[in-house]
Protein backbone atom coordinates (compact mmCIF):
# COMPACT_ATOMS: atom_id res chain seq x y z
CA UNK A 1 0.00 0.00 0.00
CA UNK A 2 1.24 3.56 -0.76
CA UNK A 3 -0.03 4.92 2.74
CA UNK A 4 -0.82 2.57 5.70
CA UNK A 5 -2.27 3.48 9.07
CA UNK A 6 -2.18 0.66 11.79
CA UNK A 7 -4.10 0.88 15.07
CA UNK A 8 -2.89 -1.14 17.82
CA UNK A 9 -5.32 -1.74 21.11
CA UNK A 10 -4.74 -4.37 23.42
CA UNK A 11 -8.71 -3.79 24.45
CA UNK A 12 -9.67 -4.31 20.72
CA UNK A 13 -6.98 -7.60 20.55
CA UNK A 14 -9.88 -10.20 22.08
CA UNK A 15 -7.58 -12.45 23.78
CA UNK A 16 -3.97 -12.94 25.38
CA UNK A 17 -2.77 -13.91 21.93
CA UNK A 18 -0.96 -10.53 21.33
CA UNK A 19 0.08 -7.59 23.20
CA UNK A 20 0.56 -4.29 22.10
CA UNK A 21 1.63 -3.15 25.19
CA UNK A 22 3.93 -5.94 26.04
CA UNK A 23 5.78 -5.34 22.58
CA UNK A 24 5.91 -1.62 22.78
CA UNK A 25 7.56 -1.35 25.98
CA UNK A 26 4.27 0.25 27.79
CA UNK A 27 3.68 -2.72 30.55
CA UNK A 28 5.93 -5.90 31.83
CA UNK A 29 6.02 -9.46 30.96
CA UNK A 30 3.73 -11.65 32.94
CA UNK A 31 4.46 -14.32 34.51
CA UNK A 32 3.48 -16.92 31.37
CA UNK A 33 5.67 -14.80 29.23
CA UNK A 34 8.90 -15.31 31.36
CA UNK A 35 7.92 -19.07 32.02
CA UNK A 36 7.19 -19.78 27.87
CA UNK A 37 10.79 -17.84 27.81
CA UNK A 38 12.62 -20.05 29.84
CA UNK A 39 10.57 -23.08 28.21
CA UNK A 40 12.17 -21.46 24.86
CA UNK A 41 8.06 -21.23 24.14
CA UNK A 42 6.86 -18.53 21.30
CA UNK A 43 5.24 -15.93 23.65
CA UNK A 44 2.75 -12.92 22.75
CA UNK A 45 5.39 -10.49 22.09
CA UNK A 46 7.02 -12.58 19.40
CA UNK A 47 3.91 -12.76 17.70
CA UNK A 48 3.09 -9.26 18.35
CA UNK A 49 6.48 -8.57 16.77
CA UNK A 50 5.78 -10.69 13.77
CA UNK A 51 2.35 -9.02 13.06
CA UNK A 52 3.69 -5.83 13.26
CA UNK A 53 6.68 -6.16 10.90
CA UNK A 54 4.28 -7.84 8.61
CA UNK A 55 1.77 -4.76 8.69
CA UNK A 56 5.11 -2.22 8.61
CA UNK A 57 6.43 -3.81 5.82
CA UNK A 58 3.43 -3.23 3.82
CA UNK A 59 3.67 1.04 3.22
CA UNK A 60 5.60 1.98 0.67
CA UNK A 61 5.49 5.92 1.00
CA UNK A 62 4.36 6.17 4.22
CA UNK A 63 3.34 4.39 7.66
CA UNK A 64 1.53 5.77 10.50
CA UNK A 65 1.11 4.08 13.65
CA UNK A 66 -1.31 4.68 16.26
CA UNK A 67 -0.81 2.98 19.66
CA UNK A 68 -3.57 3.53 22.04
CA UNK A 69 -2.11 3.21 25.88
CA UNK A 70 -2.18 4.18 29.10
CA UNK A 71 1.84 4.67 29.06
CA UNK A 72 2.43 6.95 26.25
CA UNK A 73 5.48 8.16 27.27
CA UNK A 74 6.83 4.63 27.86
CA UNK A 75 5.97 3.55 24.48
CA UNK A 76 7.58 6.73 22.86
CA UNK A 77 10.85 5.98 24.52
CA UNK A 78 10.66 2.64 23.80
CA UNK A 79 10.03 3.53 20.22
CA UNK A 80 13.01 5.93 20.25
CA UNK A 81 15.89 3.65 22.16
CA UNK A 82 14.62 0.83 19.54
CA UNK A 83 15.65 3.00 16.80
CA UNK A 84 12.41 2.82 14.97
CA UNK A 85 11.31 6.67 14.56
CA UNK A 86 13.11 9.64 15.96
CA UNK A 87 11.35 12.06 18.27
CA UNK A 88 10.10 14.28 15.81
CA UNK A 89 8.14 11.92 14.21
CA UNK A 90 6.27 10.88 16.98
CA UNK A 91 3.26 12.98 18.04
CA UNK A 92 1.15 12.82 21.39
CA UNK A 93 -2.36 13.52 21.87
CA UNK A 94 -3.31 15.00 25.03
CA UNK A 95 -5.52 12.39 26.71
CA UNK A 96 -9.59 13.70 27.07
CA UNK A 97 -11.55 11.66 29.50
Amino acid sequence: FDRLMAIYDDSSARGKIFSYEKSLGASALSEADLKNIREGKETSVERTMRLLYVTCSRAKESLALVAYTNSPDKVRDFCIDKGWFEDEEIVMWPRTL
